[in-house]
């Protein structure tokens, strides 16, 4: 692998957020329930795990989810096109239907393509964000061969007050989002409303097989979201609650004729109904029943609709075991897909029961889980996973952890009319891993190595060398070796983050890098707090990355410099701005697609101290 990395950084604009509170890259004692399906402190933790808090995600001015997710280590984007187009992530080099995603502990998703509309989670509707990184099936079951991510919606807390914010910036771009939240007694309720609209730019770039020079039309977005939560606590221990979460969007795109007008819809939602109870000094029980919905409709010449519904029912159960905490669950998810196109089988059910242990002893950490999913389609599937830590002083650790997790084939690849293979397998990992923590008070750095090897890739080939028809089969496999730096430190009145990625993502058959993934790529911040000023500077880079299996349609690397700006006229009011590529890069996320030159974005926020 060449690490050779070209940085040519000229300049770099200051940074701070919340520079007064949050110096760390982290606190030990902030609580992570990601990685162990429970309330850890992250300190604790032997899986490698980071957290976008509040405050950094208000920080992000007009950033999209995707383009905030591209900061954080070890993350990759793919976009076909500029704000709001369908984008990838790729998470440890792993496919893009290789993370899992959460919103309050839902699954969401297309159970058809397999994958997650994230341009269409809106940031405004975002509390926090959690990042597991490396095959997590053992908690989560299929999807998660890469990690997961898992998104928390607002909560209520503290005296009820609104909140707003409103923007406007390049590409005609306007937001408006505005909600109401808070306690009263033993109730806690969050409402929140917001809608985002752009002109967007050409997704079609020269280069796009299907690319016409009439294909020149601007292709916009719009996006209206909401979501709501309310909890009671019953008594000391006991609460119950329900919270949801809704956004429909529309996305135009460039296809084959300049004289259509094609787009998307798609609303994605999830409901949770729960109810948690602390049985005994030892004993939390969890209950919870939630729905999912991805529907999207296809507008080109004709028509075209599909829809994945999901159930799940979730019995979870902690217990105060010796020295740690051990697991205890059940799952069932029912799955459901419907649209244009008849498929021979329309649904399955997942029923699942997952096991684990947690603990601390001196300076030893131990973190084992047992997962079996019997899935309707193709039978039981069991994943496992063991970790152990090692503090070597009150600064320093070590960890270590082994791993399997596994992605069940989407409906498209099962049952595609005429196409599809019921025969396929699931695809498979086996992962390894090593890590150093360094945590000293504002000093704080992290190396993780990881080699996760993947088996019964799924692809779609033709049946036949010159054939028309094609069909998938379990031929591929993967190797995603590399290693993940991160870190945060304060330089006198400076505060310093940066991560970086080497790795080696290649096709295990042909030894060529996987599509649409660099072997370096990361991101350098710096900044500091001026009085009420906050300003904010961001290089986001990566090397070269190809646009094809055979690895002849290269994708140049790219630097790009944001920057960012707000300004505090009192504890509540905040006046924001960003610029973004600064240079006027021009490069690709996705290989043919179009990606937006140097844009600005002002807003105004108010948002009360609580």
């Amino acid at each position: 692998m060449n690490h050779t990395l070209k940085l040519g950084l000229t300049s770099l604009a200051l940074i701070n957020s919340a520079f007064a509170e949050e110096l760390p890259l982290y606190q030990l004692d902030d609580m992570v329930v990601t990685a162990t399906r429970s309330l850890q402190p992250i300190g604790n933790l032997v899986a490698d795990v980071s957290i976008i808090p509040a405050a950094d995600i208000r920080a992000a001015g007009q950033s999209t989810l995707v383009e905030l997710l591209q900061t954080q280590p070890g993350v990759e984007i793919s976009s076909n096109g500029g704000p709001g187009a369908s984008a990838s992530v790729y998470l440890r080099g792993a496919n893009a239907g290789h993370t899992l995603v959460l919103i309050d502990g839902m699954r969401v998703g297309s159970a058809t393509t397999g994958s997650t509309a994230l341009e269409n989670i809106p940031l405004d509707q975002i509390e926090r964000i959690e990042i597991l990184r490396g095959p997590a099936s053992h908690l989560y079951g299929s999807d998660a061969i890469g990690g997961v991510i898992q998104i928390f919606t607002r909560n209520g807390k503290g005296t009820p007050a609104a909140n707003f914010s409103a923007g406007i910036g390049s590409f005609n771009t306007q937001t408006l989002s505005a909600g109401y939240g808070g306690e009263l007694g033993d109730n806690r309720f969050s409402i929140q409303a917001g809608h985002r609209e752009s002109d967007g730019i050409s997704s079609y770039a020269p280069g796009n097989p299907s690319y016409s020079g009439q294909n020149q039309d601007k292709d916009g977005h719009r996006n209206t979201n909401l979501s709501i939560k309310l909890a009671r606590t019953l008594a000391a221990g006991h609460e119950i609650g329900v919270d949801g979460f809704a956004s429909q969007g529309r996305s135009h795109y460039d296809g084959y004729s300049s004289s259509i007008d094609y787009y998307r819809d798609q609303s994605l939602s999830t409901f949770n109904v729960y109810s948690k109870n602390r049985i005994n000094d030892h004993w939390q029980s969890l209950v919870r029943i939630s729905t999912g919905a991805d529907h999207s409709s296809e507008y080109s010449a004709v028509k075209d609709v599909i829809n994945t519904d999901q159930n799940q029912f979730l019995w979870q159960n902690d217990l105060d075991v010796g020295p740690g905490t051990a697991l205890l669950g059940v799952e069932r998810l029912e799955q459901k897909v419907s649209g244009t196109s008849a498929y021979s089988v329309s649904s399955r059910t997942i029923q699942s029961w997952f096991a684990g242990y947690q603990a601390q002893a001196g300076q030893h950490r131990f973190q084992a889980n047992l997962r079996n999913d019997d899935n309707s389609q193709f039978g039981s599937h069991a994943t496992g996973h063991f970790g152990y830590g090692y503090q070597l002083a009150p600064q320093w650790r070590v960890g270590a952890g082994l791993g399997s997790a596994f992605k069940a084939p989407s409906f498209n690849d099962l049952y595609w009319p005429n196409a599809g293979n019921p025969d396929l397998r699931p695809e498979r990992s086996r992962n390894k891993e090593a890590s150093l923590h360094y945590d000293g008070g504002m000093h704080h750095f992290r190396a993780v190595y990881f080699d996760n090897q993947v088996s019964d890739l799924i692809a779609w080939m033709p049946i036949a060398p010159g054939s028309w028809t094609w069909k998938p089969a379990n031929v591929n496999e993967a190797s995603l070796r590399g290693i993940t730096l991160s870190g945060s430190t304060i330089l006198g009145d400076f505060r310093l983050d940066a991560n970086l990625t080497l790795q080696q993502p290649e096709d295990s058959n042909t030894g060529k890098t996987l599509i649409n993934r660099a072997e370096q790529h990361g991101t350098v911040k710096l900044g500091r707090e001026l009085g009420a000023w906050k300003l904010a500077g961001e290089w986001v880079f990566s090397g070269d990355r190809y646009g094809d299996a055979g690895n002849t349609l290269k994708m140049g690397g790219y630097g790009l410099l944001n920057a960012s700006a707000s300004y505090a006229l009192n504890k509540a009011w905040t006046l924001q701005a960003r610029a973004n590529n600064l240079f006027d890069r021009q490069y690709e996320l996705a290989r043919g697609y179009n990606t937006p030159g140097v844009n600005i974005f002002v807003g105004v926020r108010y948002q009360p101290a609580k």
